[in-house]
């Protein structure tokens, strides 16, 4: 309908990401319904008829939020030229944000040290099993770290560079945050001396020589029971959320997600730079995300949280 040739839509369709393909897909069906329903082209609709569309789901689901209704809106502006650009549409989404103002989802974050004094409470790698290192692995991971744990699921062992002071890890598939033109995270994951309970990085050498042997993937994380395929961020985050809940942190109310709140709130309170915590947990240089909604109150050495957040239990 558009012109364009046929062979491009499967490269157009690539610009989305899965989960935004999923996200999407909600809108869609409830749009084609409406449009079955008011007799209208669905990918001839007018702007006063999309606005009728998103004024139906506020009105069905009072609860609904700014951020749902704007997910709508981006889903129709890619079947819809012309709502992009229409002004009413944006004075109608300025309303909804009046009404439906955005809100952090969390208003205090827990303290990392609670997660740290029960991974220390779990005693040298040599005792653990295979489940408990790799739990462990990955939780130290995401909070000496702060990025999020899709990053983290797509470590590849090619990309692992292991020094006598640190391993260096940089993820080359594309994340969230990746842009055209901007930079790849890179993991900075020390040795920490002070403590090799808590040292990601030895804990890290000791999973890696765990796994050896059963390991045929190319990805670091892999399932703990047979046959040890590459690990999902579903599975990554489910052992996170275990640990954290094991460890006495509330998960009726966080997520496991919430690691990157967490770490990145308390290095920032124990004064490490602005700049050193968005290189390491991946925020551009201009980005406000930290700001808004992540620098939440809890209940520098180089290019890295680790060192402040592991010395909170020293």
């Amino acid at each position: 309908m558009k012109g364009l040739p046929a062979n491009s839509i499967g490269t157009i369709e690539n610009s989305l990401a899965a989960a935004t393909r999923k996200q999407y897909s909600t809108t869609y069906k409830l749009w084609w319904a409406f449009c079955s329903t008011n007799h209208i082209d669905p990918f001839r609709a007018e702007p006063n008829q999309a606005i009728k569309f998103l004024q139906e789901q506020l009105d069905l689901k009072p609860n609904t939020g700014y951020g749902t209704l704007n997910q709508h809106r981006s889903a129709l502006a890619l079947i819809l030229d012309n709502l992009s650009c229409s002004g009413i549409v944006k004075r109608f989404m300025r309303g909804v944000f009046k009404m439906k103002p955005l809100t952090t989802k969390y208003r205090h974050i827990w303290d990392p040290k609670t997660v740290l004094n029960y991974i220390e409470s779990l005693g040298p790698n040599s005792s653990l099993s295979l489940r408990q290192l790799t739990m462990k692995t990955v939780t130290l991971l995401a909070l000496i770290s702060g990025h999020r744990l899709q990053t983290l699921s797509l470590i590849r062992l090619e990309n692992i560079n292991q020094s006598p002071q640190s391993f260096e890890i940089w993820i080359t598939d594309h994340i969230k945050t990746s842009r055209v033109g901007g930079e790849q995270p890179t993991l900075q994951v020390p040795f920490f001396q002070a403590n090799p309970s808590l040292c990601a990085a030895t804990t890290l050498k000791d999973y890696l020589k765990a796994t050896q042997p059963l390991r045929k993937e190319e990805f670091l994380f892999i399932t703990f029971r047979q046959p040890h395929r590459t690990a999902s961020k579903d599975s990554i985050s489910r052992w996170v959320k275990e640990v954290l809940k094991a460890a006495g942190v509330d998960m009726n109310v966080f997520a496991p997600h919430s690691t990157r709140h967490a770490v990145t709130s308390a290095a920032y309170k124990k004064g490490l730079s602005w700049d050193i915590i968005r290189r390491s947990a991946g925020w551009s240089q201009n980005s406000q995300v930290f700001a808004k909604f992540y620098n939440r109150p809890t209940q520098q050495h180089g290019y890295s949280l680790a060192p402040a957040i592991l010395a909170v239990n020293n």
